[in-house]
């Protein structure tokens, strides 16, 4: 098979390499001009929101916390139980390096639920060896580990693959190459950032975070959760139509249509995570947005404050948060590859296929 390339580079498992080198610097400008005000003007609407939401906002049931789970990402860590028994499935965790603010560290994790007739039953729930009983503890340890472990290795080779696109000129993924980079600049360097840093300043704004910035980093390098998990198994496991079956099959889609389009499979993987996996674990985190619980882990109740600050940074980071002139989903895309895809996306799920951008773009 011809390639679309010229040369190869590797691809780094680095969310860090964000730099504004010479040949992404036309990215930046293309980020500022074009994605960067979405967040100054949905900001607005996410506060005013926000508090609107306060009077609907609920406190998370067991069928919440798993449907979360089946949902997102944190899917592809279910398994059957350790011992067996018929109907009831585990989430285990067991070397976490994220910290929160006021010296907290994640360790470890683990969810063991029953899922029958009678819907799910939550059956116990450790956190660094304690068990936990609130729900709202619960989801918000749950929702703590998804956004800052499992969906940000979605965003790990975004980097990477930008620069292969733009040094090797491949014309055909150029919408690709998109906002990534600088995204993950300001994510990480920002005074506007939502991560917990000194100098941030997101949390006098409504939607800081409680993780803290230089953990992210680490445990983006962490695969020990991944270990023995294949999207096959998830598949087996619950069947080809919930969200892990469904990604399993897009990647296959993913793989074919490249091959129609000749372009480089050693890009597969990177450009899987770079444009579905990301954009639809976003629109699976988005469905939860009517609960309330705190940002932070530890905290035994969620105050007024904390409900609103978890509904701003919600609205504000976790949606989908597009320029409606630029939006750069595959739909919106012109070109051979991109509608290709999105046809063989829509076989597979119509509403999926809807979401999925070219790029990381938010």
């Amino acid at each position: 098979m011809r390639s679309t390339t010229k040369k190869h580079s590797p691809f780094r498992p680095r969310i860090d390499d964000c730099e504004c080198t010479p040949s992404v610097q036309h990215i930046f400008r293309r980020h500022y001009l074009i994605q960067s005000p979405m967040y100054y003007i949905r900001w607005i609407y996410a506060v005013l929101y926000s508090l609107y939401l306060l009077f609907f906002l609920r406190a998370p049931t067991d069928s919440d916390i798993v449907g979360y789970i089946e949902n997102t990402t944190m899917a592809m860590l279910i398994r059957r139980a350790a011992d067996g028994k018929t109907g009831e499935y585990e989430v285990t965790v067991s070397d976490c390096k994220l910290r929160a603010s006021g010296g907290y560290s994640l360790k470890n994790m683990s969810l063991r639920y029953k899922a029958g007739r009678n819907g799910v039953q939550i059956l116990n729930f450790t956190r660094n060896g304690v068990e936990v009983g609130n729900r709202s503890e619960m989801f918000s340890t749950v929702y703590f580990y998804h956004i800052h472990s499992m969906h940000t290795k979605s965003h790990l080779f975004s980097n990477s693959l930008v620069r292969h696109i733009v040094d090797n000129d491949v014309k055909t993924l150029q919408e690709s190459s998109y906002t990534s980079i600088p995204l993950h600049y300001v994510l990480l360097h920002s005074s506007l950032s939502v991560l917990m840093w000194d100098g941030n300043m997101s949390r006098y704004l409504g939607y800081g975070n409680a993780c803290i910035r230089e953990s992210i980093l680490e445990e983006s390098r962490n695969m020990s959760a991944l270990e023995g998990h294949r999207a096959e198994h998830r598949w087996n496991l619950h069947g080809k139509n919930t969200f892990a079956g469904k990604l399993f099959r897009s990647r296959q889609a993913l793989q074919s249509v490249m091959e129609r389009h000749d372009i480089d499979p050693k890009l597969l993987d990177a450009l899987f995570n770079h444009t579905i996996v990301h954009s639809v674990d976003h629109h699976g985190i988005s469905e939860w947005s009517f609960l309330r619980f705190s940002l932070h882990p530890w905290d035994k109740d969620c105050s007024l404050y904390q409900a609103f600050n978890t509904s701003v940074f919600r609205v504000l980071i976790t949606q989908p948060n597009l320029n409606p002139l630029a939006p750069n989903t595959i739909s919106s895309i012109n070109k051979p590859f991109y509608q290709d895809l999105y046809r063989e996306l829509r076989k597979i799920d119509p509403k999926m296929a809807d979401v999925v951008t070219a790029s990381v773009m938010y």
